[in-house]
Formats: structure tokens, sequence, C-alpha cells
């Protein structure tokens, strides 16, 4: 679909073509809803349920070529996840690594491996995942490259391992970055497919939470990468152009856990309203805070490709406020709920875990803060 602005009806027609694919990206929740206790608890991988998604047009709608919005709408695709992650944030989380792949694709200038791939990722043909949390941190000084490559004819010839990369499988493809040698000034962004000769997978941990994200640690053994697949080279300002639809796209993830926390308060209050009134704070009380955080989203999310540094300052506070009330409302909700969500197992016991994983995921919390710090001296 091209890039043409909104349909003839306007501003109503898009909001009608707007509801109708977050209706049916809902729907898509009840099939998963059986599932939720099998993802989070033996690690199953929601594969059919994502592909569904993908058919649903939810990893188009911030594509310019394939929203089904006939333009693209970033502030869409957040609300998509925020309404999957409100069932269950492993499959949330799978969205983000989806979003954003297509999200590196939207902004290359590699017009021809766009034109490849781009269109299956939107419609879930292809699944695949982020491979930028440590480059991420490498460009804030965090940690070192964990990738290096040297020229050869064609592309680059790379060895390293990337400890955590989601959303993977057998065939799956994900962005990363490399240096070129010890030169650390040159960088390199690339597509890269698992399964390819010198790129395999493996699972070298279990964690509290998000078991079923295809998560593995990736072992690059001289893996050829081939010129066409290259995203940026060098890499430039490429970091620029992405990083404000990679941390509002993720947002979605703590809006969905925010406000299921919010649902379970209520649900608590119809048996301990009585006595959770003496709580400090209650489920409206995050909700309105909860309401202007999204609305302060759909507001950046409208404008992805300012560079403005008050804009990326208002991005990161977002961000960073995003991870700030899942961990409250988790912790809310279980003070609500009392010793019946201690229990393990119980919807509050896994919507703890889920905060917390929006608390370290990268950028971390920390990372945010340091980000903000950075931008507080420019």
């Amino acid at each position: 679909m091209a890039d043409g602005g909104l349909f003839a009806g306007g501003a109503a027609d898009h909001a009608t073509r707007s509801d109708a694919i977050l209706a049916g990206i809902g729907g898509q929740t009840n099939a998963l809803k059986p599932l939720v206790g099998t993802i989070d608890k033996d690690g199953l991988y929601p594969e059919a349920i994502l592909k569904s998604l993908g058919q649903a047009g939810a990893f188009g709608l911030h594509l310019a070529r394939h929203s089904r919005l006939g333009r693209k709408d970033l502030g869409q695709a957040v609300n998509a996840m925020a309404l999957v992650s409100a069932t269950c944030m492993s499959t949330g989380f799978c969205i983000w690594c989806q979003d954003t792949l297509g999200w590196y694709l939207e902004n290359t200038e590699n017009a021809a491996l766009r034109e490849r791939l781009q269109g299956r990722i939107a419609s879930g043909d292809i699944l695949g995942g982020t491979g930028l949390s440590n480059p991420m941190k490498s460009l804030a000084n965090i940690e070192q490259f964990k990738l290096r490559g040297r020229r050869v004819a064609g592309g680059y010839e790379v060895s390293g391992i990337l400890p955590w990369v989601s959303n993977l499988g057998q065939g799956h493809w994900f962005g990363t970055m490399f240096l070129d040698g010890d030169d650390s000034t040159h960088r390199i962004m690339a597509m890269v497919q698992v399964g390819q000769p010198g790129v395999e997978i493996k699972q070298n941990a279990h964690f509290i939470a998000l078991e079923g994200t295809g998560t593995y640690a990736v072992l690059f053994k001289k893996a050829f990468i081939s010129q066409d697949n290259i995203l940026a080279d060098p890499l430039d300002d490429m970091p620029a152009r992405i990083k404000p639809g990679f941390l509002l796209l993720q947002s979605g993830m703590g809006l969905g856990v925010t406000q299921a926390c919010i649902d379970l308060m209520r649900e608590a209050d119809m048996i301990y309203g009585h006595t959770n009134a003496y709580l400090p704070k209650r489920a409206d009380d995050f909700a309105t805070e909860l309401a202007e955080i999204r609305a302060r989203i759909a507001r950046l999310a409208a404008t992805p490709h300012e560079r403005d540094s008050a804009y990326m300052r208002e991005i990161f506070q977002a961000r960073l406020d995003v991870s700030e009330i899942s961990l409250a409302a988790s912790q809310a909700a279980l003070l609500h709920t009392g010793a019946r969500g201690y229990v393990m197992g119980s919807a509050v016991d896994r919507r703890l875990r889920e905060a917390y994983f929006v608390a370290i995921i990268t950028p971390s919390i920390r990372h945010l803060r340091q980000e903000l710090a950075t931008l507080g001296r420019h």
C-alpha cells in the first residue's frame, strides 16, 4: 500500500479504520488467553498467534507502505501492542521485536532490502527480532560492541556473540550492528538471518518472566553479511533515525501491563474495597496518570522523525515514566489483592515479573536516566 496520507474520508475515516483494525487485533487475544499460563510457565513461543496478528495488520501500522490505515501511524502501533500486552506481555514483547524490525527497514536507504523483506515482516510471513540491546548500550558507553567484522568481497565476515536476542527461531531475521575490525569509528548495521552459514542460536539462560519470547544467544562464526543486507554503512545517523520509534513502540508493553494492573485493582476492590480504601494510591489514580502518559506518547508518536534535543528529552522521559508506572501499578495490584496475589501463578505474580522486565529492557531505567542527564548537559 502506498504512502498517501489520509483516505478520502479524512480523519473520521482514519479513526474508523483504526478502530476496526484494533478490534481485529483485540479479537486475537481471545485465542491468546488460554495460552498465557503455558507461555509464562512453560516457555511456549506463540508463533501461530503472532502470525495471526500479522495477518490482522498489527505489524504494519507504523510502516508507510504496509499500513492498512493508508498512512503510517506509530501511535496506533503502540496501541495495538498495549492491547495485546494487557493480556500477555510476552506476546506484546514479541510484537515490539517484530515492529522494530520493520522500523529498521523503514529508515534504511537500502530500498532494495526494504522491498525484499519489509512486506513479509509486516504480514508476519517473516518473524524476527531487534538485536540492538548490546549495540544501543555500546553507543551509550555502557558496554563494548560484541560483534566485529572485516571487509571481504561483497560484504563483511562477522564473528562474536550477542547474549540475548528475542523473537527468534530458525529462519527468523534480526537487525544488529558491528564494528569494522578494531576501528571503533566505523560501525555497520545489517539484517541477519538465523541459520545462515555461521549464524546459530543457543538458549543460555532461563528468566523469571517472558520465557516464551524466543530469546537466545546468537553466535557468529565468520558469518558472511552480504552488502545486499546492509542497513547502514557507515552507521552515521541511523541510530538517530530509528531511536524515537524504537523507544515509543517499546512503551506499548508497559502501557498494557499497567492497564492490566489497574483492572486487577478494580477486581480486588469488589471484595476488599472497604479496606483497600486506606491504600495511598488507587486504581483511579493510576488510570488518570496512565491516560496522561498515553496522551503524551500519542503526541510524540505523531512526529517520529524529529531530531530536536527537546523532543528526544520528552521521549526519554515518557519512556522512563512508562517503566515507573508499570512498577508502581504492579506493586499496588499486589497490595490491593493481598495474599491471593502472592500465590505462585496468580495474575499478580505474572504482572509483577512483567513490570520488572519493562524496567530493565534496553534502555533500562538507569540507561534512560543516563540519557536524560546527558541531554541536560547540552
